[in-house]
């Protein structure tokens, strides 16, 4: 007996075609979830990477905030001379009116909004920096600064002549064209004086910087021989703004000096932006918590991160 063949119905055709579009459908949306978790996988390692290197960077100069070459002191003194006794560091909480005025002119911006700025002093040696091809110590950009800051040691100390190299670094974040970026602006060598540079971009996607201050009671501009807790104790943490408003210990005749020798640690937060967009942002952006712990929506599609570190100024503790 022959069997008539017979075709798909319509409503067969149907149901097959709307199996074969749900199907098709669930293969794209995982294709689409995976490519996007890979994306942003890659990204977020992009990213964690030039966190922790800016916060590398920022952590290195601000150990050496406050260095000079120490000299044994003299019998009973309480503290261990060198070369540099002055203000290791000082902030501004909106940045600075001019980051290339002199250390000791620098004003803070009292209006407006803004990443926080930080100034840095040490003494610059060939073997704290990496020195020039004509052996001189660098900033914070790597161009050569020339020693002639006259040593506050008497008599000068030996072997290390009567000058001096002193570094004077400025961190802050920038907004050029393309990337925001944590920069720098340094003194370098120019003719017989050692001017503020222009600034130089160090790491790109830092869209800002926060910064507070572990400060003691009372000031210290040197390393100590022994402890005390009015200048080697932390007793609380405050913005630069803070740090302004403080009265005066009376222990420094300048009452700057009095207020920014307290600072005994540094605190920084930077809030990193991926270096991509990523693709497909999900309905509502991503979610991050910016440098005051507030919750924050990127909806532009760059993916946001804080790094945080706190930094001692082991130059203004106690000799071990």
């Amino acid at each position: 007996m022959h069997r008539v063949g017979r075709g798909f119905t319509l409503l067969e055709l149907l149901i097959a075609m709307t199996l074969g579009l749900v199907i098709l459908a669930a293969s794209l949306a995982v294709y689409t979830s995976s490519s996007r978790g890979s994306q942003i996988s890659q990204v977020e390692t992009q990213m964690n990477e030039d966190g922790v290197l800016a916060l590398n960077i920022i952590q290195e100069q601000i150990k050496q905030a406050g260095y000079a070459k120490q000299i044994i002191p003299a019998a009973g003194s309480t503290v261990v001379m060198g070369n540099y006794a002055g203000v290791a560091v000082r902030g501004c909480d909106l940045g600075f009116v001019d980051a290339g005025a002199a250390f000791d002119s620098l004003a803070c911006n009292t209006t407006g909004t803004g990443s926080d700025a930080i100034a840095v002093r040490y003494e610059a040696t060939t073997n704290n920096t990496v020195p020039t091809s004509a052996g001189l110590p660098t900033n914070c950009i790597g161009n050569g600064i020339n020693a002639i800051n006259t040593s506050q040691v008497s008599p000068a100390p030996t072997p290390a002549p009567a000058t001096y190299a002193l570094a004077d670094n400025r961190y802050m974040v920038t907004t050029p064209t393309t990337y925001p970026s944590l920069s720098c602006r340094g003194n370098e060598a120019s003719g017989a004086s050692n001017a503020i540079a222009t600034s130089q971009p160090l790491i790109a996607n830092v869209e800002d910087m926060q910064i507070t201050y572990g400060v003691a009671t009372k000031p210290t501009q040197e390393l100590g021989n022994a402890y005390d807790a009015n200048f080697h104790q932390i007793i609380s943490y405050l913005t630069a703004t803070q740090i302004d408003s403080l009265a005066t210990s009376g222990t420094l005749p300048n009452a700057r000096d009095d207020r920014w020798g307290r600072v005994l640690s540094v605190r920084v937060c930077l809030l990193m932006r991926s270096n991509q967009v990523v693709r497909d942002v999900p309905t509502g952006g991503f979610n991050y918590k910016d440098c005051s712990n507030v919750d924050g929506t990127s909806t532009d599609g760059y993916l946001r991160r804080t790094y945080t570190t706190t930094v001692l100024l082991r130059n203004r503790m106690v000799t071990q």
